[in-house]
């Protein structure tokens, strides 16, 4: 039987894998030993404010555990977890019967690829133990299992490759995945960290990130590169200055066009006292003459960049 439709079937009272859904003593449970997921141990006071504003959703999935009378929890940890700090004694669980841990693995897995409970990073390590640390099967079997491509586990497992802080900025939402993937060929830890700093220091899109790469392809890959990367960061930093700059003088031509126009009407008021007139519309000439030349200066900047 397919996984994927087992887990399905497991979330509907109508169509059970095998057993019934029943009451379980929280005393009985036990958590799932695969804990390959770090969220199980983070903050569940949201998921506990749901269950108890709309009671739990779906049945926690079980199976027999060696202690006799315990249950062992599949899917439904952090669920488990909820409902205990709530004070709850008994827990509604499905009971279901399987023939090894690596089946228990997969359904587990399977579940919070569906539901998006697991990170980049989570996923990584999950698809290590089950490829690498226990064997179970290869990138295309595990890949089958749970309904993604092989392509898709690979770029996961290649994540890990990446240095630590690097992965770090991942878990913490400070680097996109995909982006954090464009470092994976660099082969070059020092490298792969400072770019991704300035990744995540400047919010470059995947494109840019590409672009930032390819541009700098040769003195990336090169054996020093450290000057080069620095190279790089220094001319986005002058990119921003230039930005700033430009910002700068539309400002500048915007207040000054606003003082010809007050001029003006100044002007207008007293056309029959012509040596007043004279004076103020010299003052708006040099001021119109000031906007022509922050204007050729802002071009000039413009053309410098490009």
């Amino acid at each position: 039987m397919d996984l994927r439709i087992s887990l399905k079937r497991a979330f509907s009272m109508s169509s059970l894998l095998s057993g019934l859904i029943e009451d379980i003593s929280v005393h009985c449970l036990e958590l799932s030993p695969s804990s390959y997921i770090p969220s199980v141990h983070s903050d569940t006071s949201d998921l506990s404010r749901s269950i108890k504003q709309k009671g739990l959703l779906h049945p926690l999935i079980v199976r027999y555990a060696k202690r006799e009378g315990h249950y062992q929890i599949i899917t439904g940890n952090r669920r488990y977890i909820a409902c205990k700090s709530l004070g709850w004694r008994k827990i509604p669980c499905q009971i279901i019967e399987l023939n090894s841990d690596k089946e228990a693995f997969e359904i587990s897995l399977i579940e919070n690829i569906q539901r998006r409970t697991l990170n980049p990073i989570e996923e990584a390590h999950a698809f290590k133990m089950y490829v690498t640390d226990f064997g179970w099967g290869g990138v295309s079997d595990l890949a089958n299992k749970i309904g993604k491509s092989a392509s898709y586990v690979d770029r996961r497992l290649q994540l890990l490759e990446l240095p630590k802080e690097v992965l770090e900025k991942v878990d913490d939402s400070e680097l996109n995945v995909t982006a954090a993937e464009e470092l994976i060929p660099i082969h070059d830890e020092i490298k792969q960290s400072k770019l991704a700093g300035i990744i995540s220091r400047k919010r470059l899109s995947v494109k840019d990130v590409r672009n930032l790469i390819q541009e700098n392809q040769n003195s990336v890959y090169a054996v020093d590169s450290n000057d080069a990367l620095m190279q790089t960061e220094v001319k986005e930093d002058l990119a921003e200055l230039d930005r700033r700059v430009q910002r700068s003088l539309d400002k500048s031509i915007v207040v000054f066009r606003m003082a010809m126009n007050k001029m003006l009407d100044i002007m207008q008021g007293i056309e029959d006292n012509w040596v007043i007139y004279e004076i103020l519309l010299q003052h708006r000439n040099v001021l119109n003459a000031q906007i022509d030349l922050l204007i050729k200066q802002k071009k000039k900047i413009y053309e410098s960049r490009f």
